[in-house]
């Protein structure tokens, strides 16, 4: 494994402003992020970098109750709740943002405090859209880290060499760290080491690299004797052949290739520069933008030295009212409420495959948390400022105290029932009208021409009166449940599967058993239906009082699809006038004839008026896979004359989720509840045809 490398200066931090964060008012903690000097190593392998993320430097914040203030963090383990950042499951974010679950970059997989300052071993995912990120860390290009973390209790002191009030942090949670391009501390840098076999170098200023000489080349001395002669009276001696050294030789500078890198290295250079604006385009005033770059560009300034120029800019210019408010300084961060909702949204996007998370974007931050994280915050936002930590003490408190874990599952189940269930469209309810019940009592349902017809009036003549039909038929609204138990042991295993799978299932099972139910009063007595009040016959018959079924059933085609029209035209109100079949009527089939009833109802190119499709305009086709055989049905529009009704009790539309204590045992009964009536009311606007 590499060794960190430690950045250059002082880890003593000037005292900047940081962004506008929200401060404690009333003795309400508050959140904040600030970025502080991170060395880093990389595994590329295992895709980790390590980090420091705090050394409790001062810095400036914008408190709007207090203005700006100096804040210092302390770095002492008693003054920093560290259970957030080394439950494994702590976010690393992209810039602090949490509107969207593709923001979490990665995780915290390790945090410590160590000689006053706080490491952290950051692991990245995999995923194509964290690729680019993960990339720049470990190139070195993006070496910023800040910290999100919550203050709890300050305490202010005066400083004596400034004479400016401290607010030390003495109780504080950091819970999240993120990649930012611009830190609030101006010497905040990551430098990437590759690994031990790669050795790579620290990110210098771009300058020209100078051209390497040729080494020196040198020719030794060659020394040549003769061969001895035999003695000879006054013998010549001859001095040895030398060779002189030839003159060293350097290899003349290439210009051209020095001029091709300066300019590229100039290149890269002004690349930094507007890299490092554009990242901080939104926190400087307009104004400053393009005469800083000339600037820096006419100086030679680096990259890093306009990221500091650019932070004092930040500083220098105060807070800016035009920047979007973070979700963590809204007004309601820290309401109970909101949070329970966020952790609601959290565990049904965790639970429901396709569900999409409604709200400002918190449940982010919980999307990792196991139920005993839940737990334990939903205490501490109830005033416990130190929830035990042990799981089985917490499913305890969860149960016994008022810790809104009982809110939070039945929010949970609601949000993902109602997923399940608004989508879902039972084909039942294109035939029945839709009437709610106002209570439990039984209902009475007026139907075609109970209400008396209206009779001319004369001048100066009198109102007559009119009597309602007595038989109006009665439908009676039921109530249909359903619970499932979350125990202690599921807690303390942190095991909610059961309950989510309950939740997530029970939308579309209660979207079919509403479906079954009305089907099977439809399908009763063999298609004929339910006996109504009036004439104490079924809905449908082929005698007199009915005239609405066919005396032996017959194919579905053209022919007899007119005949059905025909016999619903015929009836009569009370009053003997026609009744109103509307603009448009179904054609409900079973799987058998749903070849035919489409056929029948979709327009077709014809030559002559014989062969034209005359219903495809008003005749819809319903596939039901409950109507048996070869049945089929034909409907008016059930606004303007309704058969069967159907409805909810008033306020409570839909399936409803309770939560209650389970008597004798540790925990909790998750239930839903579904007030549900179905019933027949006429016969006039429709037909029934058994089939062959």
């Amino acid at each position: 494994m590499t060794e960190p490398i430690e950045p250059g200066g002082s880890n003593a931090a000037p005292e900047p402003a940081a962004a506008p964060d929200r401060m404690p008012t009333d003795g309400q903690s508050i959140i904040a992020q600030r970025a502080l000097a991170a060395p880093v190593t990389v595994d590329r392998a295992a895709r980790t970098v390590e980090v420091v993320w705090s050394t409790g430097a001062r810095a400036r914040n914008f408190v709007p109750a207090l203005g700006l203030i100096t804040e210092e963090l302390e770095m002492k383990p008693g003054a920093v709740r560290m259970e957030a950042l080394r439950s494994g499951n702590a976010p690393v974010l992209n810039t602090h943002r949490r509107g969207d679950a593709r923001d979490v970059l990665g995780r915290v997989i390790a945090a410590r405090l160590e000689a006053g300052r706080g490491h952290a071993t950051l692991q990245f995912s995999a995923a194509a859209d964290v690729e680019p990120v993960w990339q720049r860390i470990a190139d070195g290009t993006l070496r910023a880290v800040s910290v999100g973390y919550r203050v709890h209790r300050y305490d202010p002191r005066p400083d004596a060499a400034t004479g400016q009030t401290v607010h030390r942090a003495v109780d504080w949670e950091p819970f999240e760290i993120s990649v930012v391009a611009v830190p609030v501390d101006r010497d905040a840098s990551v430098r990437s080491e590759g690994d031990r076999d790669t050795p790579t170098t620290a990110i210098e200023p771009d300058l020209p690299e100078e051209e390497p000489t040729m080494p020196e080349t040198t020719t030794e001395t060659a020394t040549t004797t003769a061969p001895t002669a035999p003695p000879q009276e006054n013998p010549v001696t001859t001095p040895p052949a030398t060779t002189p050294p030839e003159p060293a030789r350097t290899a003349p500078p290439d210009l051209d290739a020095i001029r091709a890198e300066a300019g590229r290295a100039e290149r890269e250079r002004i690349s930094g520069i507007d890299t490092a604006i554009d990242a901080a385009r939104a926190l400087v005033p307009a104004d400053r933008i393009a005469p800083m770059r000339a600037e820096a560009i006419e100086k030679g300034w680096s990259a890093d030295q306009v990221r500091r120029s650019l932070f004092d800019t930040m500083v220098t210019a105060g807070p800016r009212p035009s920047l979007p408010a973070r979700p963590e300084t809204g007004p309601g961060h820290d309401d109970p409420a909101a949070m329970l909702d966020a952790m609601a949204e959290a565990l049904a996007a965790r639970s429901m495959p396709g569900y999409q998370p409604k709200g400002s974007g918190r449940h982010a931050e919980f999307m990792g948390w196991r139920p005993s994280d839940m737990i334990g915050q939903l205490l501490r936002a109830k005033g416990d400022p130190n929830p035990p930590r042990n799981p089985t003490l917490l499913a305890e408190r969860a149960f016994h105290t008022t810790s809104d874990f009982p809110a939070l599952l039945s929010a949970a189940a609601n949000k993902m029932l109602l997923a399940a269930y608004a989508p879902a469209a039972p084909t039942y309810r294109q035939i029945f009208l839709r009437r709610d019940f106002r209570d439990f009592k039984p209902h009475r349902h007026l139907r075609v021409g109970d209400f008396p017809t209206l009779l001319p009036l004369m001048e100066n003549g009198e109102i007559q009166a009119g009597t309602m039909s007595e038989s109006q038929e009665i439908v009676l609204l039921q109530t249909f449940a359903r619970r499932i138990r979350v125990t202690r042991p599921m807690l303390v295993n942190d095991d909610l599967g059961a309950f989510t799978d309950f939740a997530a299932a029970i939308g579309r099972r209660v979207a079919d058993f509403e479906n079954a139910t009305a089907y099977a009063l439809l399908n009763s007595a063999s298609g004929d239906g339910p006996t109504l009040t009036t004439g104490s016959a079924a809905v449908f018959g082929t005698a007199a009082a009915r005239a609405n079924k066919a005396s032996a059933g017959t194919a579905l085609d053209l022919g007899n699809l007119a005949v059905g029209r025909a016999a619903v035209m015929r009836q009569k109100t009370l009053d003997g006038l026609p009744i109103a079949v509307g603009a448009s009527m179904r054609l409900l089939v079973g799987p058998n004839l749903e070849l035919p009833a489409r056929q029948l109802t979709v327009p077709v190119a014809a030559n002559q008026i014989s062969q034209e499709n005359v219903f495809a305009s008003f005749v819809q086709p319903v596939v039901e896979p409950l109507i048996p055989t070869n049945r089929w049905y034909l409907f008016a529009d059930p606004v303007t004359a309704p058969v069967y009704v159907y409805g909810y009790l008033n306020g409570a539309e839909g399936p409803q989720v309770t939560t209650g204590p389970v008597s004798g045992v540790d925990g909790v009964e998750v239930s839903v509840i579904f007030d549900f009536g179905v019933g027949a009311i006429d016969w006039r606007g429709g037909y029934f045809n058994p089939g062959t």
